[in-house]
């Protein structure tokens, strides 16, 4: 980035930010949901909705990742510290990371397990060794480990905006 660095992020950019925020947050919330649920293909809409939002944030990160190789943004918020300014541009790359790794599992998951015609067809109910794919641990895994990322970079925005008082939380906003 150049002196020539927008000093916001493009619309698109935000709206594709906060768009993942919303569908990581609902995939997480029907995902927690769908580990309840009984053994049924007649209670399995928590588990359709969570399939759906994981399809649509594979699409919409993978339009962010394009996007942000594109389209101008601005320089990296320096916090004055060069580990946490390395740990910032890590934990912004591993959230992608664990984003579309996530998706790919669940993808992984629901072929293993045949889920696409259970879910979607509803015909059949879930396997009774679903819990046992490869795809399903590492599912789970991932799960976890982005939700504390996810808590790392609202922390640390929240340390930009309040602590060193940067006003960085404007540049993922709307407006001039």
């Amino acid at each position: 980035m150049t002196q020539n660095s927008p000093k916001r992020y493009h619309p698109l950019q935000v709206t594709l930010h906060w768009l993942t925020v919303v569908l990581v947050f609902a995939a997480f919330i029907f995902g927690k949901y769908s580990s309840f649920l009984p053994n049924d293909a007649n209670e399995i809409a928590p588990l359709r909705i969570h399939m759906l939002l994981g399809i649509t944030l594979l699409l919409v990160i993978i339009v962010r990742f394009i996007t942000r190789m594109k389209i101008p943004r601005p320089t990296y918020a320096s916090t004055g510290n060069a580990f946490l300014d390395g740990l910032g541009k890590f934990v912004h790359y591993a959230l992608y990371l664990l984003v579309f790794l996530m998706t790919l599992s669940g993808m992984s998951l629901s072929i293993q397990a045949g889920l696409p015609s259970i879910v979607f067809g509803g015909s059949g109910i879930l396997p009774a060794n679903f819990y046992d794919f490869a795809a399903r641990m590492l599912h789970g895994f991932i799960s976890p480990a982005l939700f504390l990322l996810v808590l790392l970079h609202v922390g640390a925005a929240f340390y930009h905006q309040f602590a060193l008082k940067d006003n960085l939380l404007t540049r993922m906003g709307y407006g001039k």
